[in-house]
Protein backbone atom coordinates (compact mmCIF):
# COMPACT_ATOMS: atom_id res chain seq x y z
CA UNK A 1 0.00 0.00 0.00
CA UNK A 2 1.52 3.00 -1.11
CA UNK A 3 1.03 6.13 1.86
CA UNK A 4 0.92 9.76 1.56
CA UNK A 5 1.31 11.87 4.29
CA UNK A 6 0.31 15.71 3.96
CA UNK A 7 -0.04 18.91 5.77
CA UNK A 8 -2.45 20.99 5.25
CA UNK A 9 -1.11 24.69 6.68
CA UNK A 10 -4.78 26.46 6.17
CA UNK A 11 -5.99 23.92 8.64
CA UNK A 12 -3.31 23.10 10.56
CA UNK A 13 -4.24 18.76 10.20
CA UNK A 14 -2.16 16.05 8.59
CA UNK A 15 -3.92 13.92 6.13
CA UNK A 16 -2.38 10.27 5.74
CA UNK A 17 -4.25 9.35 2.18
CA UNK A 18 -6.50 11.87 3.24
CA UNK A 19 -7.77 10.66 5.71
CA UNK A 20 -7.21 12.46 8.92
CA UNK A 21 -4.38 11.79 11.22
CA UNK A 22 -1.78 12.74 14.20
CA UNK A 23 1.40 12.86 14.41
CA UNK A 24 2.81 11.89 17.61
CA UNK A 25 6.46 11.23 19.21
CA UNK A 26 6.85 7.44 19.57
CA UNK A 27 5.55 6.28 22.92
CA UNK A 28 2.63 9.05 23.34
CA UNK A 29 -0.20 6.58 23.52
CA UNK A 30 1.93 4.38 26.07
CA UNK A 31 2.17 7.87 27.99
CA UNK A 32 -1.45 8.11 27.70
CA UNK A 33 -2.05 4.56 28.62
CA UNK A 34 0.06 5.38 31.66
CA UNK A 35 -1.22 7.97 33.05
CA UNK A 36 -4.88 6.42 33.01
CA UNK A 37 -3.38 3.44 34.65
CA UNK A 38 -2.63 4.83 37.69
CA UNK A 39 -6.21 6.19 38.17
CA UNK A 40 -8.33 3.07 36.98
CA UNK A 41 -5.66 0.13 37.35
CA UNK A 42 -6.78 -3.11 36.06
CA UNK A 43 -9.94 -1.39 34.36
CA UNK A 44 -6.88 0.33 31.91
CA UNK A 45 -6.89 -3.08 30.06
CA UNK A 46 -10.18 -3.60 28.57
CA UNK A 47 -10.86 0.11 27.89
CA UNK A 48 -7.33 0.88 25.67
CA UNK A 49 -7.86 -2.80 24.20
CA UNK A 50 -11.52 -2.11 23.01
CA UNK A 51 -10.41 1.68 22.14
CA UNK A 52 -7.44 0.53 20.15
CA UNK A 53 -9.87 -2.08 18.14
CA UNK A 54 -12.36 -0.03 17.35
CA UNK A 55 -10.61 2.91 16.13
CA UNK A 56 -7.81 1.03 14.28
CA UNK A 57 -10.16 -1.47 13.01
CA UNK A 58 -12.38 0.95 11.69
CA UNK A 59 -9.49 2.69 9.75
CA UNK A 60 -8.60 -0.19 8.17
CA UNK A 61 -12.08 -0.60 6.90
CA UNK A 62 -11.84 2.90 5.63
CA UNK A 63 -8.65 2.14 3.74
CA UNK A 64 -10.27 -0.99 2.27
CA UNK A 65 -13.50 1.47 1.01
CA UNK A 66 -11.00 3.82 -0.66
CA UNK A 67 -9.32 0.68 -2.31
CA UNK A 68 -6.12 1.63 -0.81
CA UNK A 69 -6.08 -1.86 0.90
CA UNK A 70 -6.67 -4.88 -1.07
CA UNK A 71 -7.92 -8.40 0.73
CA UNK A 72 -5.62 -10.80 -1.01
CA UNK A 73 -6.40 -13.49 0.70
CA UNK A 74 -5.33 -14.36 4.34
CA UNK A 75 -1.42 -14.41 3.81
CA UNK A 76 -1.17 -11.78 1.47
CA UNK A 77 -3.21 -9.23 3.32
CA UNK A 78 -1.85 -10.00 6.82
CA UNK A 79 1.89 -8.82 5.21
CA UNK A 80 0.13 -5.83 3.89
CA UNK A 81 -1.67 -4.78 6.96
CA UNK A 82 1.86 -5.40 8.60
CA UNK A 83 3.73 -3.04 6.70
CA UNK A 84 1.48 -0.28 7.24
CA UNK A 85 1.73 -0.35 11.04
CA UNK A 86 5.46 -0.33 10.22
CA UNK A 87 5.22 2.67 8.04
CA UNK A 88 3.03 4.57 10.68
CA UNK A 89 5.44 3.57 13.15
CA UNK A 90 3.83 0.74 15.27
CA UNK A 91 6.90 -1.56 14.93
CA UNK A 92 7.69 -4.67 12.89
CA UNK A 93 5.16 -6.92 13.25
CA UNK A 94 5.90 -10.44 12.64
CA UNK A 95 3.66 -13.96 12.37
CA UNK A 96 6.14 -16.28 14.20
CA UNK A 97 3.79 -19.26 13.97
CA UNK A 98 0.31 -20.40 13.27
CA UNK A 99 -2.00 -24.01 14.18
CA UNK A 100 -5.50 -23.90 13.05
CA UNK A 101 -7.17 -20.79 14.18
CA UNK A 102 -3.95 -19.77 16.70
CA UNK A 103 -1.37 -17.84 15.52
CA UNK A 104 1.59 -15.73 17.54
CA UNK A 105 2.75 -12.83 16.52
CA UNK A 106 6.14 -10.69 17.72
CA UNK A 107 6.56 -6.93 17.45
CA UNK A 108 9.90 -5.39 17.39
CA UNK A 109 10.21 -1.55 18.38
CA UNK A 110 6.45 -1.74 19.46
CA UNK A 111 5.14 1.60 20.21
CA UNK A 112 3.27 0.35 22.83
CA UNK A 113 6.38 -0.53 24.96
CA UNK A 114 8.42 2.02 23.92
CA UNK A 115 8.82 3.49 27.47
CA UNK A 116 10.01 0.36 28.76
CA UNK A 117 8.32 0.95 32.10
CA UNK A 118 8.71 -1.39 35.00
CA UNK A 119 5.78 -3.25 35.53
CA UNK A 120 4.78 -6.83 36.74
CA UNK A 121 2.62 -7.49 34.03
CA UNK A 122 2.35 -7.13 30.44
CA UNK A 123 1.44 -3.97 29.56
CA UNK A 124 0.66 -3.42 25.20
CA UNK A 125 -2.86 -2.80 25.40
CA UNK A 126 -2.91 -0.73 22.58
CA UNK A 127 -0.99 -3.91 20.94
CA UNK A 128 -3.69 -6.19 21.75
CA UNK A 129 -6.57 -3.65 20.39
CA UNK A 130 -4.47 -3.34 17.44
CA UNK A 131 -3.91 -6.88 16.95
CA UNK A 132 -7.56 -7.74 17.59
CA UNK A 133 -8.87 -5.46 14.72
CA UNK A 134 -6.28 -6.96 11.99
CA UNK A 135 -7.34 -10.17 12.68
CA UNK A 136 -10.96 -9.43 12.65
CA UNK A 137 -10.58 -8.17 9.01
CA UNK A 138 -8.10 -10.97 8.05
CA UNK A 139 -9.76 -13.54 9.72
CA UNK A 140 -14.14 -12.12 9.08
CA UNK A 141 -14.09 -13.60 12.75
CA UNK A 142 -14.29 -12.81 16.39
CA UNK A 143 -11.31 -12.96 18.12
CA UNK A 144 -9.21 -12.76 21.26
CA UNK A 145 -5.65 -11.37 22.03
CA UNK A 146 -3.36 -12.25 24.83
CA UNK A 147 0.08 -10.84 25.08
CA UNK A 148 2.90 -13.70 25.89
CA UNK A 149 5.60 -11.46 26.96
CA UNK A 150 6.09 -7.88 27.22
CA UNK A 151 9.40 -5.47 27.34
CA UNK A 152 7.70 -3.73 29.54
CA UNK A 153 8.18 -7.15 32.58
CA UNK A 154 11.90 -7.02 31.62
CA UNK A 155 11.23 -11.00 30.48
CA UNK A 156 12.23 -9.84 26.54
CA UNK A 157 13.34 -7.48 23.81
CA UNK A 158 10.21 -8.04 21.77
CA UNK A 159 6.36 -8.33 22.95
CA UNK A 160 4.88 -11.64 21.55
CA UNK A 161 1.17 -12.35 21.57
CA UNK A 162 -1.46 -14.90 21.22
CA UNK A 163 -3.99 -14.46 18.48
CA UNK A 164 -7.30 -17.08 19.22
CA UNK A 165 -9.48 -17.26 16.66
CA UNK A 166 -13.66 -17.54 17.54
CA UNK A 167 -16.23 -19.33 15.91
CA UNK A 168 -18.46 -16.39 15.09
CA UNK A 169 -18.47 -12.87 14.34
CA UNK A 170 -20.24 -10.25 16.01
CA UNK A 171 -21.12 -6.49 14.93
CA UNK A 172 -18.23 -4.45 15.69
CA UNK A 173 -18.48 -0.82 16.31
CA UNK A 174 -17.50 1.54 13.43
CA UNK A 175 -16.06 5.13 13.60
CA UNK A 176 -15.67 6.86 10.16
CA UNK A 177 -12.61 9.01 9.23
CA UNK A 178 -12.39 12.53 8.79
CA UNK A 179 -11.80 12.16 5.05
CA UNK A 180 -10.66 15.43 2.82
CA UNK A 181 -10.75 14.67 -0.27
CA UNK A 182 -10.98 17.93 -2.33
CA UNK A 183 -8.54 19.57 -4.15
CA UNK A 184 -5.96 21.67 -1.73
CA UNK A 185 -3.50 22.97 -3.71
CA UNK A 186 -1.89 24.16 -0.39
CA UNK A 187 -1.68 20.60 0.97
CA UNK A 188 2.72 19.58 1.41
CA UNK A 189 3.84 16.46 1.27
CA UNK A 190 5.78 15.30 4.28
CA UNK A 191 9.00 13.03 4.25
CA UNK A 192 8.82 10.39 6.21
CA UNK A 193 12.27 8.45 7.12
CA UNK A 194 12.30 4.73 8.81
CA UNK A 195 15.22 2.19 10.18
CA UNK A 196 14.15 -1.12 11.05
CA UNK A 197 11.68 -0.35 13.07
CA UNK A 198 10.66 3.13 13.55
CA UNK A 199 9.45 6.01 11.19
CA UNK A 200 10.97 9.61 11.61
CA UNK A 201 8.67 12.91 11.04
CA UNK A 202 10.29 16.61 11.73
CA UNK A 203 13.36 13.97 12.59
CA UNK A 204 11.62 12.83 15.70
CA UNK A 205 10.60 9.29 16.02
CA UNK A 206 6.68 9.19 15.24
CA UNK A 207 3.75 6.93 15.27
CA UNK A 208 0.54 7.99 13.33
CA UNK A 209 -2.94 7.52 14.75
CA UNK A 210 -6.13 8.31 13.43
CA UNK A 211 -7.58 11.81 14.36
CA UNK A 212 -10.62 9.80 16.68
CA UNK A 213 -8.71 7.74 19.09
CA UNK A 214 -8.71 10.56 21.68
CA UNK A 215 -12.56 11.80 21.26
CA UNK A 216 -13.48 7.72 21.50
CA UNK A 217 -11.13 7.23 24.59
CA UNK A 218 -11.83 10.35 26.70
CA UNK A 219 -15.99 9.65 25.31
CA UNK A 220 -15.58 5.97 27.15
CA UNK A 221 -13.39 7.29 29.88
CA UNK A 222 -15.79 10.18 30.44
CA UNK A 223 -18.97 7.50 30.82
CA UNK A 224 -17.06 5.43 33.93
CA UNK A 225 -15.61 8.32 35.87
CA UNK A 226 -17.44 11.71 34.55
CA UNK A 227 -15.91 15.37 34.20
CA UNK A 228 -12.58 12.97 36.25
CA UNK A 229 -11.58 12.64 32.83
CA UNK A 230 -10.38 15.79 32.47
CA UNK A 231 -8.10 15.63 35.20
CA UNK A 232 -6.69 12.45 33.17
CA UNK A 233 -6.10 14.86 29.86
CA UNK A 234 -4.41 17.49 31.65
CA UNK A 235 -2.16 14.55 33.27
CA UNK A 236 -1.56 13.39 29.81
CA UNK A 237 -1.18 16.17 27.79
CA UNK A 238 1.77 16.98 30.24
CA UNK A 239 3.42 13.82 29.73
CA UNK A 240 2.93 14.30 25.87
CA UNK A 241 4.45 17.73 26.36
CA UNK A 242 7.90 15.99 28.01
CA UNK A 243 7.93 13.47 25.08
CA UNK A 244 8.58 16.52 22.52
CA UNK A 245 10.86 18.62 25.23
CA UNK A 246 13.69 15.83 24.85
CA UNK A 247 13.83 17.08 21.16
CA UNK A 248 15.62 20.46 19.19
CA UNK A 249 12.08 22.00 18.34
CA UNK A 250 14.60 24.97 17.17
CA UNK A 251 15.43 23.23 14.37
CA UNK A 252 11.78 22.74 13.64
CA UNK A 253 10.93 25.98 14.27
CA UNK A 254 13.47 27.45 11.55
CA UNK A 255 12.34 25.09 9.02
CA UNK A 256 9.15 25.98 8.92
CA UNK A 257 9.74 29.68 9.76
CA UNK A 258 7.73 29.98 12.87
CA UNK A 259 8.36 31.49 16.73
CA UNK A 260 5.40 30.72 18.50
CA UNK A 261 2.92 28.52 19.68
CA UNK A 262 1.67 27.38 15.84
CA UNK A 263 4.65 25.37 15.57
CA UNK A 264 2.54 22.42 17.51
CA UNK A 265 0.18 22.56 14.74
CA UNK A 266 3.14 21.40 12.50
CA UNK A 267 4.53 19.05 15.45
CA UNK A 268 1.16 17.35 15.98
CA UNK A 269 -2.14 18.48 13.56
CA UNK A 270 -3.68 19.08 16.36
CA UNK A 271 -5.52 22.61 14.73
CA UNK A 272 -4.88 25.79 13.13
CA UNK A 273 -2.98 27.06 15.85
CA UNK A 274 -3.07 31.21 16.35
CA UNK A 275 -2.06 33.69 18.67
CA UNK A 276 -3.43 36.91 19.54
CA UNK A 277 -1.17 39.67 21.11
CA UNK A 278 -1.07 43.42 22.23
CA UNK A 279 0.19 46.34 20.77
CA UNK A 280 2.87 46.17 22.69
CA UNK A 281 3.58 42.04 21.92
CA UNK A 282 2.15 40.72 24.93
CA UNK A 283 0.43 37.55 24.70
CA UNK A 284 -3.86 37.90 24.92
CA UNK A 285 -5.13 34.83 24.11
CA UNK A 286 -4.70 31.31 21.85
CA UNK A 287 -7.38 30.23 19.10
CA UNK A 288 -6.98 26.98 17.96
CA UNK A 289 -9.20 26.10 14.00
CA UNK A 290 -10.43 22.61 13.91
CA UNK A 291 -9.03 20.94 17.53
CA UNK A 292 -9.55 17.45 17.26
CA UNK A 293 -9.94 17.37 21.05
CA UNK A 294 -13.28 18.64 20.31
CA UNK A 295 -14.73 16.41 17.35
CA UNK A 296 -17.81 14.71 18.80
CA UNK A 297 -17.84 11.12 19.45
CA UNK A 298 -20.90 11.52 21.58
CA UNK A 299 -23.75 13.74 22.67
CA UNK A 300 -22.11 15.76 25.90
CA UNK A 301 -22.10 19.25 24.91
CA UNK A 302 -19.16 20.99 27.05
CA UNK A 303 -15.65 22.38 26.46
CA UNK A 304 -13.79 19.20 26.10
CA UNK A 305 -10.05 20.15 25.25
CA UNK A 306 -8.20 19.94 28.31
CA UNK A 307 -5.24 17.73 26.51
CA UNK A 308 -4.48 20.37 24.11
CA UNK A 309 -4.67 23.10 27.22
CA UNK A 310 -2.15 21.27 28.89
CA UNK A 311 0.03 20.71 25.93
CA UNK A 312 -0.13 24.41 24.88
CA UNK A 313 0.80 25.44 28.58
CA UNK A 314 3.60 22.20 29.02
CA UNK A 315 5.23 23.53 25.85
CA UNK A 316 5.14 27.25 25.92
CA UNK A 317 8.41 27.31 27.76
CA UNK A 318 10.39 25.31 25.51
CA UNK A 319 9.00 27.58 22.36
CA UNK A 320 8.52 30.80 23.51
CA UNK A 321 10.93 31.38 26.66
CA UNK A 322 8.03 32.22 28.72
CA UNK A 323 5.45 30.15 31.28
CA UNK A 324 2.08 30.41 30.47
CA UNK A 325 -0.73 28.95 32.03
CA UNK A 326 -3.93 28.50 29.86
CA UNK A 327 -7.73 27.79 30.10
CA UNK A 328 -10.21 27.13 27.82
CA UNK A 329 -12.68 29.93 27.59
CA UNK A 330 -14.60 28.63 24.29
CA UNK A 331 -15.05 25.40 22.34
CA UNK A 332 -16.15 24.63 19.33
CA UNK A 333 -17.45 21.47 21.08
CA UNK A 334 -20.12 23.93 22.40
CA UNK A 335 -20.74 25.77 18.73
CA UNK A 336 -18.19 28.19 19.57
CA UNK A 337 -16.27 29.32 15.93
CA UNK A 338 -13.12 28.46 17.65
CA UNK A 339 -11.45 27.15 20.63
CA UNK A 340 -10.14 30.03 22.84
CA UNK A 341 -7.56 29.73 25.31
CA UNK A 342 -6.77 32.88 27.68
CA UNK A 343 -4.78 33.45 30.89
CA UNK A 344 -6.56 31.70 34.07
Amino acid sequence: MELKLEYDDDRGIYLLNKMRVLVLPKGSLESLQNSVNIILGLATKSIFQETASTVFYSFLQDLIKRKMLKIKGEEKTEIEIFDFFKEIGFGRMNKVSSDLNLYKISIDGNANSYLNLISNSPYCFNSMGILAGIYRIITNRDVEVTEEKCRSTGDSDIDYFNINVKEGRSEYAYIPSQIFDQKNENLKEVEITKDETDIFINSIPSEIIPVVYFPYLFSKLRKIIGQGVYGIENQAGKELAKLYQQYNLQIIKEKYGLTDLSIISVLSGFGKIKTLKTDLGYLMEVDVYNSFNAMHIDDAIEKRCFLLGSVLSSLSYKITGTMLKLNEKECSAVNNEVCKFSFE
